[in-house]
């Protein structure tokens, strides 16, 4: 099961902290080139130079790792004097519905395992982001961003602790362009930890947000393995932010996708299923929104200007049987879309963006609807992955808020 310890986080100093909104980034993998270079012109000492360094492979990631040294060494970051765990909660406005919603969890040192054992992953991973993170990871020896996971919570003792630890004034609370709330309480090494320790001795976690960075832990490990793991005592733990599976701020978004018209020999819809025609995208907004009945096995589809609903009149005979046979997503990769790599299909989570994407490959865009928390975790637990990019789990947590170093003690 998850063996979680507190560590000593780095964060920004004291002096630092009132302008933090202005430092921290959103996560490597969903900043553009245009959203990096607004960062950066916001404010030099943006976070994003060290979390998604700019240059070419040969030099970047060597900038990054003195940019770092710099940074610590200037009293620019900080590190905890104390370990501990740290309460975190999101505070924001659903993408879907507009209400308030509060996720809360804690972030902890996680020991990095081999899957399927107390760390179950849900989706697939792309090569590109794994050799980029090891990269980092061995020029830095710093985790600049956590994985997210969903730990299973029956009892609801988890989420008791975890709110008990919040009754308090946040240590730090600051809020984002986007209008999300972000606040931190440290708690250090006592009965609080030891309880939530103890508690993830008996509760198996699904990633929600991370998968490739858990890999890249695992790389790295190996990596610190033949250098002498004396020497990266850090290296063969994650750090990791853990919410309960029950939590009612858990929002999971459907990321859309394109497929270009050079691609169509991969392209099989009128075998697997049936397209309706629709007088716009507006007519797919319940499907997008995860707001049809439960059950409702059909994704929206784009192509020479007009929209379908796109019904499955048959399933993959490898999913029947498996949670599988009951997601939309993977259905499609499996019957109309198999052959596709991971690398073929352009993904995003504004479904005008996958029409007008497709509109100019004159290829297709297909609109998911969300998976739930549920569907992840019984995918997750039965040792089976999801197609890439099939949940968007919102808000992303930001980078530069905390850190863990992969070298030396906790």
């Amino acid at each position: 099961m998850p063996d979680i310890q507190p560590f000593r986080a780095f964060v920004y100093g004291a002096k630092h902290q009132k302008n933090i909104q202005s430092l921290v980034c959103p996560p490597y993998d969903v900043i553009s080139p245009e959203g990096r270079a607004a960062l950066v012109k916001k404010d030099p000492g943006n976070f994003v130079r060290v979390e998604l360094p700019a240059g070419d492979a040969a030099t970047r990631y060597g900038d990054a790792a003195r940019l770092w040294s710099e940074w610590v060494e200037q009293g620019v970051l900080e590190r905890d004097e104390r370990p501990c765990l740290y309460g975190y909660e999101a505070r924001f406005r659903s993408q879907v519905d507009g209400r308030l919603l509060k996720r809360r969890g804690f972030f902890a040192s996680l020991k990095t395992a081999p899957w399927g054992r107390g760390v179950f992953p849900h989706e697939k991973t792309l090569p590109t982001h794994k050799v980029d993170r090891l990269n980092l990871f061995k020029a830095a020896r710093v985790q600049t961003s956590p994985i997210q996971l969903l730990a299973q919570d029956r009892s609801g003792a988890i989420a008791r602790t975890v709110n008990e630890g919040m009754a308090g004034r946040p240590w730090l609370r600051f809020t984002d362009e986007a209008g999300v709330t972000h606040s931190l309480w440290k708690w250090p090494e006592g009965p609080r930890t030891r309880r939530l320790t103890a508690l993830f001795k008996k509760s198996p976690c699904a990633i929600a947000d991370g998968h490739h960075r858990y890999e890249t832990s695992l790389n790295y490990a190996a990596w610190a393995k033949k250098k002498g793991r004396a020497l990266f005592p850090g290296a063969g733990r994650v750090m990791a932010y853990f919410s309960s599976s029950d939590d009612r701020g858990l929002e999971v978004l459907p990321t859309h996708r394109a497929v270009p018209w050079e691609k169509r020999k991969f392209v099989n819809l009128e075998k697997w299923g049936t397209l309706t025609p629709l007088p716009g995208l507006g007519a797919l907004k319940k499907l997008i929104d995860g707001r049809e009945p439960a059950g409702a096995l059909a994704v929206g589809v784009f192509r020479e200007g007009r929209y379908y609903r796109y019904a499955f009149n048959k399933i993959p005979s490898e999913l029947k049987g498996t949670p599988h046979q009951k997601l939309a997503a993977t259905i499609l990769h499996a019957g109309a879309l198999k052959g596709l790599g991971k690398e073929d299909f352009f993904f995003t989570r504004d479904p005008k963006e996958a029409a007008r994407r497709a509109g100019a490959t004159k290829g297709w865009a297909f609109f998911l609807a969300p998976n739930t928390v549920a569907e992840v975790l019984e995918v997750s637990t039965a040792g089976l992955v999801m197609p890439p990019k099939s949940t968007y789990f919102y808000p992303k947590m930001p980078s530069g808020m905390l850190s863990m170093s992969l070298q030396g003690a906790l």
